[in-house]
């Protein structure tokens, strides 16, 4: 199926820098490496955090350490299918929007722009109840490559991409 005069305008203006590129390609790698890494190596995760948890609460009872791990790994564990399924979509999503860039497809655009618009809310709502710089930096981050891809005029960019989507109803 050879694209028509628009598409090919369209691939060929994309406003797409490799930071971005690599960026998204990287931040995709590891979210996926972390989804296989859990789903291969969980239990033993799981047995090495027990024996490091003991060994910690032996020397010190009141350990920082235990503390604070204490708060985050057991979710981690107890929800161990929903994020390593989270983590190994979320990573290929990226990963294949990242070739997108590359090749300067529309979909590439598409799929990294609805991502980034579909976890605001979830980043936003978890930045709002716990609040840190590194959440606030990777939220702007995430804006600014939506407006950067968007070539800073989202209104244009959702009246192409209904185009796009009616176009490929009328082939369907």
């Amino acid at each position: 199926m050879k694209p028509d005069k628009f598409e090919q305008t369209v691939e060929n203006a994309y406003h797409v820098s490799w930071y971005i590129i690599a960026y998204k390609l990287l931040v995709g790698v590891l979210e996926f490496g972390a989804g296989v890494s859990i789903a291969v190596f969980g239990n033993q995760l799981v047995s090495l955090y027990g024996r490091l948890i003991a060994g910690e609460l032996t020397e010190e009872p009141h350990d920082l350490f235990i503390t604070i791990s204490e708060r985050i790994v057991p979710n981690l564990f107890t929800h161990n299918t929903v994020l390593l399924i989270y983590l190994i979509l979320l990573g290929s999503v990226k990963i294949a929007g990242a070739i997108g860039l590359i090749y300067r497809k529309n979909w590439g655009v598409d799929l990294l722009v609805g991502l980034s618009i579909v976890l605001l809310p979830f980043q936003l709502v978890s930045f709002v109840t716990h609040p840190n710089i590194m959440d606030a930096i990777y939220i702007l981050v995430g804006v600014f490559i939506v407006f950067y891809l968007t070539e800073f005029s989202p209104k244009a960019w959702i009246s192409r991409f209904v185009l796009r989507i009616t176009m490929l109803r009328r082939q369907l």
